[in-house]
């Protein structure tokens, strides 16, 4: 049958093994956030688990399976945390879809040992990513690089960073690179940018002063092809689906401890889960969900057959974190004041939930990406002044 919504023996055996260790590193969950500390023990744990190398080659430590699993095991993770599961995508996507990393590296975020990190966004470069300030020039056989980049996921905290710059060589035009700087290189330095949700994955403020790295230390391809951007906007056909699939995540594990907490929880004699105002947001909410779900999948499935699936990505990264968002805030209604209190973990899992909201691009920048599809990029309104 050409037309299977069902998943491989090999995936649903790999969800079941991912629930075991989600529910391995639940208990620390709540201090992490708290403390607005990286979870190492739960990221040393996924590493042993084999979870940060999901799709990478085997021959680096990896597992090499293909991106619908990789989409089970974020969408199984972020049921019980979304910051572990940015985790996971990100160290699977950026080590197998961004050349150029160190192999020992590699195998070394594939173990849990270390983490890899992009740095792209500026005061003035965020969905604009060629917008850039930060500035490499060069001198001999080296770049030295100076600026700022915030908004930083996983710093501080990540070994090496893949840093976009505006390379400026003699007389030729500048040019945008994506070059690889190690966090404890000379003149880097990081400062916490407070956040207010998925708090344990961080978020950085990042300055280079006279920054010096090899020539060779480019990402993106091979050296003097220069492919980087090309590998950016690759890569977010997949991290996309999976963001969708982490927001959908989240949703789904709220969702879930939402229909236990209101056939349990009192009123006038009989549970709530018996009124139709409880009852018909959650039957909306699920339906939502696993529409979006689809689209997530089929998103995934078109980068294993090699499609573009810029369009699919794009619309299920918008409309997952979304509905998401909506449904943990009905939820949170359903717990009442309870549900607001740290006690309950719903707080925690609507300020993660509002946090993929702007992580690969904001959700209105995620609508005019669809209108370049759909009616071609004259349409878009983002012609620069």
């Amino acid at each position: 049958m050409p037309l299977d919504f069902g998943f491989s023996d090999e995936q649903s055996s790999l969800r079941s093994y991912v629930q075991g260790i989600a529910n391995e590193i639940r208990p620390g969950l709540r201090e992490w956030d708290a403390k607005e500390e990286m979870p190492w023990q739960a990221i040393e744990k996924m590493g042993q688990a084999g979870l940060l190398g999901l799709i990478g080659l085997k021959n680096l430590g990896g597992r090499q399976l293909d991106y619908i699993s990789l989409g089970v095991a974020i969408e199984e993770l972020a049921k019980v945390d979304t910051s572990c599961a940015m985790i996971c995508s990100m160290q699977n996507t950026l080590t197998t879809l961004t050349p150029g990393w160190d192999d020992d590296d590699i195998r070394d975020v594939y173990q849990g040992k270390k983490l890899v990190c992009i740095a792209t966004s500026e005061e003035e470069a965020g969905s604009d990513v060629t917008n850039l300030k930060t500035n490499a020039r060069v001198e001999g056989d080296e770049y030295v690089i100076n600026g700022e980049k915030i908004h930083v996921s996983l710093m501080p905290g990540a070994s090496v960073m893949g840093v976009t710059v505006q390379v400026t060589e003699g007389n030729q035009p500048p040019r945008i690179e994506f070059v690889k700087v190690p966090a404890a290189a000379s003149g880097v330095t990081c400062e916490l940018m407070p956040e207010m949700g998925m708090r344990s994955h961080q978020l950085g403020r990042v300055r280079f002063n006279e920054v010096r790295i090899n020539r060779d230390s480019l990402l993106g391809g091979e050296k003097g092809k220069r492919e980087g951007k090309a590998v950016l906007y690759a890569r977010w056909n997949v991290s996309r689906c999976l963001s969708a699939l982490n927001a959908l995540g989240t949703a789904i594990g709220v969702l879930d401890q939402t229909i236990e907490f209101v056939k349990k929880k009192q009123v006038y004699g009989k549970s709530i889960a018996h009124y139709q105002s409880i009852q018909f947001p959650l039957v909306e909410h699920y339906t939502r969900v696993e529409a979006c779900r689809l689209l997530a999948y089929k998103g995934l499935w078109m980068n294993v057959r090699g499609e573009n699936a810029a369009r699919e990505a794009t619309m299920a990264k918008w409309y997952g974190v979304t509905l998401a968002v909506d449904a943990i805030k009905d939820c949170l209604q359903m717990f009442g004041a309870a549900g607001y209190l740290i006690d309950r973990d719903v707080e925690r899992r609507f300020r993660d939930a509002v946090g993929l909201m702007f992580t690969g691009g904001t959700v209105n920048i995620m609508k005019l990406i669809v209108v370049r599809e759909l009616l071609g990029k004259q349409f878009m309104g983002i012609e620069r002044a």
